[in-house]
């Protein structure tokens, strides 16, 4: 079980909602806690707003980030800045993560708390998803980026991103470089275990495979849907391609990208309440 601590200054509004929230999403797969630089006591609209989402806001009290600095947490997540600049209590912590949210106390009503909660709800299922699997090592963010730095390996990403699988020779056309070139970049993303090769008779077709760490997934889909021009010739010589053999996409099992892996988390959890 993972330890998870979310910390800002007063323990009243963000990180109360936070722990309530990640609580109910989380399941027994993590024990949630959170505490304050400067406890104040919950805010009466913390409970307001969690009975209306439905979520359980049982044993939430407002404590001091001290009093736990002897505790070991996986991940600390400081919600404001303040509580961001006094990490120093929980070094020995694995991560240490930061999300700036604005204190919704300053606002008077339970809009802001509202507010603050959908967007937290948004972080955590994220942070779930990022983090509910078991991490390869085959590669990191140094290798990816370094690899996504070629310009010619980056537009065959993105190429597969959008078309799922493509063979090496649709994607000589359409890149407009030599087959030989084309196969040395291929077989260098197979190697580092971005792409996967699938042979359907004399075609072989690259595609990602479904070990593919979601972290990575994410990374391509924001890229692809943030720069979504970077392709544009190659996806028009894609669409003029004579007699383009297709491969079979149901064979090329488990890979559903980030997006339909994203909504399919949230209706699970949405079916668990």
């Amino acid at each position: 079980m993972k330890r998870v601590l979310f910390l800002c200054t007063g323990n009243s509004a963000r990180s109360q909602l936070a722990e309530a929230l990640m609580r109910d999403m989380a399941g027994d797969d993590y024990l949630v806690m959170s505490a304050g630089t400067s406890p104040e006591g919950v805010d009466p609209r913390v409970y307001e707003v969690l009975a209306a989402e439905g979520v359980n806001s049982d044993n939430l009290s407002s404590i001091s980030a001290e009093s736990l600095s002897d505790e070991h947490f996986d991940v600390v997540i400081t919600l404001c800045d303040k509580a961001s600049n006094e990490c120093e209590l929980f070094t020995d912590s694995d991560a240490l993560i930061h999300w700036d949210f604005k204190d919704p106390k300053a606002e008077e009503g339970c809009r802001a708390f509202f507010n603050t909660a959908e967007q937290l709800k948004a972080k955590i299922a994220l942070f779930l998803l990022l983090n509910g699997e078991q991490q390869s090592d085959a590669i990191g963010p140094v290798e990816l980026f370094k690899i996504m730095s070629d310009p010619l390996r980056l537009r065959i990403l993105m190429l597969i991103e959008d078309e799922y699988a493509l063979s090496v020779s649709d994607l000589t056309k359409v890149l407009e470089v030599s087959q030989p070139k084309v196969s040395r970049h291929l077989a260098l993303l197979r190697d580092a275990g971005i792409l996967q090769d699938h042979r359907e008779g004399q075609w072989i077709y690259y595609h990602f495979p479904a070990t593919l760490p979601v972290w990575i997934t994410h990374v391509l889909a924001t890229v692809r849907n943030g720069n979504s021009a970077l392709i544009n010739q190659e996806k028009i010589r894609l669409m003029q391609l004579k007699q383009r053999r297709k491969p079979q996409l149901d064979k090329i099992r488990g890979y559903s990208g980030l997006t339909e892996k994203y909504q399919m988390y949230l209706s699970e959890k949405e079916l668990r309440k």
